[in-house]
C-alpha cells in the first residue's frame, strides 16, 4: 500500500495541531446599528483564484465563494485594494519583486459581502467553509433612553465532531485539559514553575497524540468493517471486530503508534492482537485504494487545521465588554483558530453602547419648556 501522500497529511496535521499561526488573514465583521452587517475574509489565495474573473466562483483552500461575494487583492504591508482579476503581468511583477519565493505568500485576496441581519451572515458563512464547522450570531438591542446597548453572541461549532473525530477526546484527556491544551484555558500552568510547565505540557501531548492515534486507528477499524466480506476467515464477527477495535486504542500500541513511519505497525497490532494475518490482505491490497479513502478524512482535519484567521469586530457606539476579546480602538480582536473547535464550541461575546444625542436633546427640551412654564405661571 502506498502511503506517502497519507503519511505527509498526518505529518502536517501534528505540527499544525501545536503551531498553527498566521497573523496576515483575518476576518472583519461590521454590525451596523440597525441590524445590517457585513464580512470580509482575507487569506492568502492560490493563483487561480486571485485570477479567476468575478462572474466565476472561487474554491481555494477549502472555502468557497460565489459570485455574490465582492473580490479584490493587496499586497500585505500595503493598504492600498486591487480589483480582481489579477493579471498574468501583475503576477511576473510580484515574482519579480519577491524572487524565489511564493507569491502567494505575499499577498491577500479579500473577498466581502453584506447582510440584511446576523443570521444570514453566519448561514453564508457556513455555506462558504463547506459546513466543516456552523457559525450562529444573535445581535439584540436594548433601548435605555440617553443610550442603547448592542449584545453580539456569535458561536462557531464543528458541524459533526463525531464524524470528524471518532474517538471522544474525553477517553484521554478531561475537559479542562482539553481546553488548556487547545484555547489556553483555564490556565493550569498557573503558578507551576518552568520545569513543571514542562512535566504538565509532556504528559497533556502524548495523551493528546494517543488521542489522535486512536482516531486514525478507528478511522481504519470502520474501512475495514465497511469491506468485511473481503476479509478472508476473520477471527471474529464484524460487530465484534469493531468492539475489539474500540478497547484496543487505549492500548500502548495504539499510543506508540508511529504514523511518520509507515501502516504496517497497523497490521502488526491487529496481527498481535488476534494471532492471526487475517487483516493484512485487505491492508495491503491495492485495489483498496488506501490513501483515497483516508486521505478524504485527513482533507478535512488539514482544512480545519490551517483555518486560522484573527477574528476582527466593529459594533455600533463604544465597546463597554469585549469578553475575551482584545479592543485595539474600535476593533475588537478574537484569536481564532480551527483546532480551538475541537474541545468544545467558540464563542465570541461583544457588548456595545451608543449614545442617543437626540434623548438628551428631548430632555433637554423638556426640562426647559417645563421651567419656562413654570416661570410663565409665576409672572402671571
Amino acid at each position: 500500500m502506498k502511503t506517502n501522500r497519507f503519511l505527509t497529511i498526518v505529518a502536517a496535521l501534528v505540527l499544525l495541531f501545536t503551531s498553527c499561526n498566521n497573523k496576515d488573514e483575518h476576518m472583519l465583521t461590521v454590525i451596523n446599528p440597525d441590524g445590517t452587517c457585513s464580512r470580509e475574509i482575507s487569506f492568502h489565495p492560490h493563483r487561480k483564484s486571485v485570477m479567476s474573473p468575478l462572474n466565476e466562483p472561487i474554491d481555494d483552500g477549502g472555502l468557497d465563494f460565489g459570485t455574490d461575494w465582492q473580490r479584490s487583492w493587496s499586497v500585505i504591508g500595503d493598504s492600498v485594494r486591487h480589483s480582481c482579476p489579477m493579471t498574468e503581468a501583475q503576477w511576473d511583477s510580484l515574482q519579480q519583486a519577491f524572487p524565489k519565493q511564493n507569491v502567494s505568500s505575499k499577498i491577500l485576496i479579500h473577498a466581502s459581502r453584506n447582510y440584511q441581519n446576523v443570521r444570514e451572515m453566519n448561514d453564508s458563512l457556513t455555506r462558504t467553509v463547506r459546513h466543516q464547522f456552523k457559525a450562529t450570531a444573535t445581535l439584540d438591542k436594548h433601548f435605555k433612553w440617553f443610550y442603547t446597548d448592542y449584545v453580539y453572541h456569535e458561536t462557531f461549532a464543528i458541524t459533526d465532531i463525531e464524524k470528524l473525530f471518532p474517538v471522544s477526546l474525553d477517553r484521554f484527556v478531561s475537559a479542562d485539559t482539553a481546553s488548556y491544551w487547545f484555547t489556553g484555558q483555564p490556565n493550569l500552568a498557573e503558578d507551576l514553575t518552568g520545569a513543571e510547565q514542562k512535566e504538565l505540557l509532556d504528559e497533556i501531548e502524548s495523551n493528546i497524540s494517543h488521542w489522535f492515534n486512536a482516531c486514525t486507528f478507528t478511522s481504519i477499524c470502520s474501512i475495514i468493517a465497511h469491506y468485511y466480506d473481503k476479509v478472508q476467515n476473520p477471527p471474529v464477527t464484524r460487530e465484534q471486530f469493531l468492539t475489539n477495535c474500540d478497547s484496543i486504542i487505549t492500548s500502548l500500541a495504539v499510543r506508540s503508534l508511529d504514523l511518520f513511519s509507515d501502516m504496517n505497525q497497523v497490521k502488526k497490532i491487529l496481527n498481535d492482537y488476534y494471532h492471526s494475518d487475517a487483516y493484512s490482505a485487505i491492508l495491503s491490497d491495492s485495489t483498496m485504494y488506501w490513501d483515497k479513502k483516508l486521505e478524504k478524512q485527513y482533507n478535512q482535519y488539514d482544512f480545519l487545521m490551517k483555518m486560522v484567521p484573527t477574528l476582527d469586530y466593529q459594533m455600533p457606539g463604544k465597546v463597554i465588554d469585549a469578553g475575551d476579546g482584545k479592543i485595539e480602538g474600535d476593533v475588537v480582536h478574537y484569536r481564532f483558530s480551527g483546532d480551538r473547535l475541537i474541545p468544545h464550541p467558540y464563542e465570541v461575546a461583544i457588548t456595545s453602547r451608543s449614545t442617543n444625542v437626540w434623548a438628551y436633546v428631548v430632555t433637554l427640551l423638556v426640562i426647559l419648556l417645563a421651567v419656562g412654564s413654570f416661570v410663565y405661571k409665576r409672572k402671571k
